[in-house]
């Protein structure tokens, strides 16, 4: 029985025992005498005062002690006090009830508040103009594999040495530099193998969040209003790589994607992540661009490109990215011939086996953002940048191009 329906009176319940109950629980059930007054008139059909009712039950606590203590007997008052005790239960039993209901209408409540910021960035949202001339790629059993990850949209920030020299700099203006500067020279790269497609994971943490208090002294943008500064953005930057060639677009969740709602404990929402409604705002932006493809966002990302299989992470749970090829490939069954990772903002990769012609290797991806305070207190480090590699059908990847990216 909900608490709503505890505060209307129950069968075979006095009058009398009705106000009793209703007083003792005035707090649980959420109530004021005024409230209480219109019960108690509605079930008597009378219309007496809030004060006449308050009298009442005042009167009530005043001698409900001494009766018991001068005319009832041990064996009367065991049992009104075995009652009492139940009565206790029922009482925390409904405070556990409610304090679960109130955790509920909190989260729907930041649910609606974050649906409406982005309904209303919907409706003011920048017409783009899409594409009208569809890229067919070429067969040339080819095909660019380009991960980007850790943007941190929203986040601004200057990193010194020890000297007062400028290790690295970032705004929301820089990450936008950045990634034109990335478009331009992946067109480049584009003109010269001329494989007209490309498979783009987006391998998380696009938006800095706030993982702890700190990070509010760093965000230059609030963390709604970054998520979506960064699907605006970036639709309009694939919308503009889609005029030179067709693309596939991933994307998995971050650490710093997370939405926490309530505590602000790790993982405790693991599938409340902004990366999800980012993704479903750029697919309805590039909705009707026929040259590219926006998947569904998820925590991992498996895709099979020209015969290679292709597992994506972000990272944050990965202590050996070599034991980690076997771990998911024994966990979930299947071939693993690369791991691509982000998270350290730093970029490393190894060989550790074969199958047949393809090597099985990870990849360390390096990052849009570039060194943060906290990588460089983890001495993970390396410049702004990202990988395009070339796949071939049978060989597995053949050619990497390292772009680096600068201030």
């Amino acid at each position: 029985m909900t608490i709503t329906q505890e505060i209307y009176r129950k069968q075979n319940e006095d009058l009398n025992d009705y106000l009793i109950r209703l007083g003792e629980n005035i707090n649980l059930y959420d109530l004021t005498w005024t409230q209480i007054t219109d019960l108690l008139n509605k079930e008597c059909d009378e219309d007496y005062s809030e004060s006449r009712w308050r009298k009442k039950y005042t009167s009530y606590l005043e001698w409900k002690q001494y009766i018991v203590d001068k005319y009832i007997s041990n064996d009367v008052a065991k049992e009104i006090k075995d009652a009492t005790i139940e009565q206790r239960k029922e009482r925390i039993k409904l405070q556990s009830e409610k304090i679960e209901y109130n955790k509920v209408l909190r989260e729907t409540a930041r649910a609606e508040l974050l649906e409406e910021k982005i309904l209303e960035s919907i409706h003011n949202r920048p017409t783009i103009n899409l594409p009208q001339i569809y890229i067919k790629p070429n067969n040339t059993k080819k095909d660019f594999v380009f991960p980007i990850a850790d943007l941190h949209d929203g986040v601004e920030f200057k990193l010194h040495g020890w000297e007062g020299e400028l290790l690295n700099e970032y705004s929301p203006e820089i990450l936008e530099r950045r990634m034109w500067a990335l478009l331009e020279q992946f067109i480049n790269i584009n003109d010269q193998y001329k494989i007209n497609h490309v498979t783009l994971p987006n391998l998380g943490d696009s938006v800095d969040g706030i993982l702890r208090m700190s990070q509010l002294m760093s965000l230059k943008l609030g963390v709604t209003d970054s998520a979506i500064h960064f699907a605006e953005f970036m639709s309009q930057w694939l919308n503009e790589l889609s005029k030179y060639c067709t693309v596939d677009y991933y994307s998995i969740f971050g650490n710093h994607d997370q939405m926490r709602l309530l505590s602000g404990k790790r993982d405790e929402f693991p599938h409340e992540n902004a990366q999800r409604w980012i993704t479903a705002l750029i697919k309805a932006n590039l909705k009707g661009n026929q040259n590219v493809t926006i998947n569904n966002c998820n925590e991992f990302m498996y895709i099979d490109v020209l015969g290679t299989k292709i597992l994506g992470v972000h990272g944050e749970n990965e202590k050996n990215l070599e034991n980690s090829i076997k771990d998911y490939a024994l966990t979930y069954n299947k071939r693993i011939d690369m791991l691509l990772s982000g998270h350290l903002h730093h970029a490393h990769e190894k060989t550790i086996g074969m199958n047949g012609n393809r090597d099985i290797e990870y990849i360390q991806c390096p990052s849009i953002i570039g060194i943060d305070d906290y990588s460089l207190k983890l001495k993970k480090t390396s410049n702004a940048g990202a990988k395009v590699m070339v796949i071939e059908e049978g060989k597995g990847r053949t050619i990497t191009h390292n772009i680096k990216l600068r201030l």
